[in-house]
């Protein structure tokens, strides 16, 4: 459907062709399609921008649900059967680790694994990528309702919050999306464990649900 783009020389693994996807807004999905991907990124087309250079996308890769966070190098406009397209050329910004192995076999046209603890050990690590995909600000939102509930201390400039974080998808009545969070405090006693419910609204707004 879309072609003429720019020849470049490459030395990682592309492949072309058509994929579907969604972009994320707050809650909105926005349907998108897929162009081009390789390694380091993916070539997109959707008839609705994203308002910011960064954005999440769920990817629907060989029956798998792929999410990540893209950032927009590139962009531009181009006119199909009277309707406008923005095709963005995207970098990869945020992804699972599992993820992106998934998207390494993909592009390799390697099989699966059939190794379960290593399916098992991939599902675990998925926990704390849920909260590196969100947006910074919403990172420091969610912070902040921890903290002001007592359920977390703001870690010092450039350390890791002492926290796990689930994507629960998204709320029951469409108020937005929730997160379930565990984390810890150091009193002298030693560690209080708390399990939290975060819900993330359109606009990025956060809130302590449960």
């Amino acid at each position: 459907m879309f072609s003429g783009q720019r020849k470049e020389r490459r030395h990682s693994p592309r492949k072309k062709g058509r994929f579907n996807l969604v972009w994320l807004n707050g809650v909105e999905h926005i349907a998108a399609i897929g162009m081009e991907m390789s390694l380091n990124g993916c070539l997109i087309a959707t008839k609705t921008a994203p308002p910011e250079r960064s954005f999440n996308v769920i990817l629907d890769i060989e029956r798998r649900k792929i999410e990540l966070r893209l950032n927009t190098a590139r962009s531009g406009t181009i006119l199909r059967e009277n309707v406008q397209w923005h095709v963005l050329g995207c970098t990869f910004s945020g992804v699972a680790a599992d993820d992106y192995d998934s998207l390494v076999r993909y592009l390799k046209g390697m099989d699966e694994p059939d190794n379960v603890a290593q399916r098992d050990l991939a599902l675990m690590n998925r926990t704390d990528d849920a909260y590196r995909m969100l947006p910074l600000s919403v990172q420091q939102r969610v912070l902040g309702v921890l903290a002001g509930a007592g359920r977390l201390e703001m870690p010092p400039e450039g350390q890791a919050p002492l926290l796990r974080m689930e994507d629960l998808g998204p709320a029951p009545d469409g108020s937005g999306r929730r997160l379930a969070v565990h984390s810890r405090i150091i009193t002298k006693d030693g560690p209080q464990l708390y399990d939290s419910v975060i819900l993330v609204q359109a606009g990025g707004a956060v809130k302590l649900a449960g």
